[in-house]
């Protein structure tokens, strides 16, 4: 089952776990709904073996486009509080993106690597579909951005180029970055759950998004 950076500590935030090559970051929801599935208890609501509003989860995974399905080969959407994010934020996060399998001892490797993990507060409140796509823009941005190039600005990855777009005051672009998928391919208009965004006042042109999306199109091909 397998990300990338930081997570900020923010009330009930989104976050990434850290990359394995980089566990020194620890200050930081296709197809695959078919896979493998992880037992998870849910701490905020009825511990099950897969928690309590997984058929919930599991269906707004099924709504994600398909221009962003390739980012989720085998990845497994988990109702539930991630351990490592659940430990370093003193809270349960609303989702978490981990390709690692990262536990709360800092350790990885574990069977729910390649995961996305959104929890039950995510659900009930409403905002779960911009949630799960703001963590779906963590798994395109690790897998898929990293090795892609624009064939005129080749010197720098996709990646490198979208997080310098959005270097922003003492914002984690990578979090904004994440919320610009909210944007780009959320299937409604009005109240986008995008915290980092709004938090840091930052408003995406349609210049950016634009290249966000022809970004997907082409490291997806």
């Amino acid at each position: 089952m397998v990300l990338l950076a930081l997570v900020i500590v923010v009330p009930r935030g989104e976050a990434e776990s850290p990359d394995p090559r980089n566990p020194s970051i620890a200050t930081l929801d296709s197809t695959s709904t078919a896979g493998r599935r992880t037992d998870a208890s849910d701490p905020e609501g009825v511990a099950t073996p897969y928690g309590y509003y997984a058929e919930e989860v599991l269906r707004v995974a099924s709504t994600i486009p398909t221009s962003l399905q390739p980012a989720l080969k085998d990845t497994d959407f988990v109702n539930g509080c991630h351990p490592w994010t659940t430990k370093e934020l003193g809270h349960c996060a609303f989702g978490t993106f981990d390709p690692a399998g990262w536990d709360s001892d800092d350790t990885h490797g574990h069977d729910w690597a390649n995961t996305i993990w959104i929890s039950s507060q995510a659900v009930r409140t409403g905002k779960v579909p911009d949630v799960v796509l703001h963590e779906v823009g963590h798994a395109v941005v690790h897998n898929l951005f990293g090795n892609c190039y624009f064939p005129k600005q080749a010197e720098m990855s996709v990646k490198e180029l979208l997080l310098l777009t959005f270097t922003h005051g003492d914002a984690d672009p990578a979090e904004l970055l994440a919320d610009a998928f909210v944007v780009a391919f959320s299937t409604h208009s009005d109240d986008l759950h995008t915290y980092y965004l709004d938090e840091s006042n930052y408003e995406v042109s349609r210049e950016v998004i634009s290249k966000l999306r022809a970004a997907v199109w082409l490291c997806s091909k």
